[in-house]
């Protein structure tokens, strides 16, 4: 209460600080000079009362032994009362012989009173015809009073001083503070958005005048300048690709309402967050995005992201570091932009034109194959006709040679008939783990050497070819069979999703280049050696799939496996 009343009566903050230490400052001068000058005053007053003492004492010692007194007590104590009556300080006044008996003194029955705390006794030995002590009891009393008022006197000087120190301070705070409360005012406006907010220079040109028009200037150039900056940032806010702000350690300081729409979390939830938490390889940005950046000032390209709601969508990422004026690093800035419809488009349009490619293919497959045929089949009878009739050895071998090649040409045209023939399904309700059980118990002998494991989940049936889905999931786990090398992996694992089942064969095999991923459906692309393959498989698995509206993708990194993904309708 006495602190909220004090407030208000000397003000707060600059000023209260001055009126305070003035007043400390008054104050311990005072006292300081106080001190000084009661310790001056009692050093002389006790030096004036041990010069009486012993001038006293001194003077009765030697009366003492005179001859006159020598036969006399009477006279020594008329004497000790001469001297008693001396100084008004003296409190007692007494003699003793050689074993300190008292033979004459100011007290009744020469009997020595109690010594008090303020009384010095002063002693000396009598000279002459006697022998003994004189004694002088000076009483500091008198000194101890004058002391006493003397301080009275200082502490109430000291009183008024600080009262009058403390009145002109308050004059002088409220004066010389009056510019400052005027800046404290500003300052607070500015804090509460009143920007562009003046204060009142004053007449006097002084340093709180410079500094009045300094804050005036600085005032309004925040004024322009946040003006601006609200533009700025109402268009980074309104932009239509999201616009994230980062650290230079990647940490994430700002984002826009296109992030969130992108992604779908709030400013407020990725602020903080590390960018690689938003990738689904959380490593690349920190192994390759930021360290781009540091070294060559932008990264550009394309990468997968989880929204909020666990969804992987691919964005195309352009991120450049921000410099202050002195070319110094601050911060990194990444545009993003969802581009999910745009990969759809360029699936779609993969997909029409290996469907396109596929049907004009298959054309030319059917219009040749049957012409091709015939004479491979003449070729082969007259090969083996001829083995027959041959008796050497060398040209045994050599129609061996035609007739092998004869019937894998044969083997090649049976493949592009099939490749061809647009035969009619034979549609039924079938369980895909069902058909996946047959096909690895075919393919077991192939498989000793290999680890294999499913993880096969309870599908809902579907309508299909049960021999032609058999065919495809055959033809992609015997490429997997053929890509491994040693330590083999094949994990076969299915699961429902959208409508839809989905089949995913994965293996730890050699992968495949980049570069050849658009041409492994393609008829007769393989990276095989010669004479192990037609390159008709994967074209054959993906006419099959295409025809029971399904769709077959693939995922691979040469050196890293491969991963094929069939999705069918439920």
């Amino acid at each position: 209460m006495l602190k909220d009343k004090l407030n208000k009566i000397i003000g707060g903050g600059i000023a209260k600080k001055f009126i305070i230490w003035t007043v400390a400052i008054i104050v311990l001068l005072d006292i300081l000079a106080a001190n000084l000058m009661l310790s001056d005053l009692n050093k002389t007053l006790s030096f004036e009362l041990n010069e009486t003492g012993n001038l006293l004492v001194k003077h009765l010692a030697k009366e003492s032994g005179g001859s006159l007194l020598d036969e006399n007590n009477g006279n020594l104590t008329q004497l000790a009362f001469n001297i008693k009556n001396a100084d008004r300080n003296v409190k007692y006044v007494y003699i003793t012989d050689a074993e300190n008996n008292i033979i004459a003194g100011t007290f009744p029955n020469n009997t020595l009173p109690p010594a008090g705390e303020n009384i010095i006794d002063f002693k000396a030995q009598i000279i002459g015809n006697r022998t003994g002590f004189a004694h002088v009891g000076m009483d500091r009393t008198s000194i101890n009073e004058r002391i006493n008022n003397q301080t009275h006197i200082i502490l109430f000087n000291i009183l008024t001083e600080s009262g009058l120190g403390f009145l002109m301070a308050y004059i002088a705070g409220i004066y010389l503070t009056r510019p400052i409360r005027a800046l404290v005012k500003g300052a607070q406006e500015i804090g509460k958005g009143n920007l562009g907010y003046n204060i009142e220079t004053g007449s006097t040109d002084d340093e709180f005048k410079t500094l009045s028009n300094a804050f005036n200037q600085m005032s309004y150039n925040l004024s322009r300048s946040t003006s601006e900056l609200r533009k700025l940032s109402a268009a980074v806010e309104e932009a239509p690709d999201g616009i994230r702000i980062t650290d230079l350690d990647g940490y994430i300081i700002y984002s826009n309402k296109a992030t969130e729409k992108i992604l779908g979390f709030s400013p407020e939830e990725l602020k903080g967050k590390h960018v690689s938490e938003l990738n689904v390889d959380p490593d690349f940005g920190s192994r390759v995005i930021i360290p781009s950046i540091k070294d060559t000032g932008r990264w550009t390209g394309e990468l997968m992201q989880k929204r909020k709601d666990g969804k992987e969508i691919p964005v195309w990422l352009s991120a450049s570091m921000v410099k202050d004026s002195k070319g110094e690093p601050i911060a990194m800035v990444g545009i993003i932009r969802d581009i999910t419809d745009l990969k759809e488009k360029e699936k779609l349009e993969m997909q029409l034109l290996q469907s396109n490619k596929l049907a004009t293919i298959g054309q030319l497959a059917a219009g040749t194959a049957h012409e091709i045929n015939n004479p491979l089949g003449n070729i082969s009878l007259y090969a083996q006709m001829l083995l027959k009739k041959a008796e050497d050895k060398d040209t045994k071998e050599k129609l061996m040679v035609i007739n092998d090649e004869a019937n894998r040409a044969a083997q090649i045209v049976n493949g592009l008939l099939d490749f061809a023939r647009q035969s009619e399904l034979k549609l039924s309700h079938i369980d895909i783990n069902k058909e996946i059980g047959k096909v690895l118990s075919i393919l077991a002998p192939q498989l000793k050497e290999i680890k294999v494991t499913t993880a096969l989940v309870p599908l809902p049936p579907i309508l299909a070819d049960a021999g032609q889905i058999q065919q495809v999931i055959m033809n992609l786990l015997t490429n997997s069979i053929q890509s491994i090398t040693e330590n083999g992996e094949i994990m076969v694992k299915t699961t429902a999703k959208d409508g839809f089942v989905e089949i995913s064969i994965i293996d730890n095999g050699i992968g495949i280049p980049r570069e050849n991923l658009d041409k492994i459906f393609d008829p007769f692309f393989t990276t095989k050696e010669q004479g192990k393959g037609t390159g008709l498989g994967l074209s054959i698995s993906y006419g099959i799939i295409k025809r029971h509206n399904g769709s077959i993708e693939v995922k691979s990194e040469a050196g890293e496996g491969t991963t094929f993904t069939i999705k069918l309708p439920a």
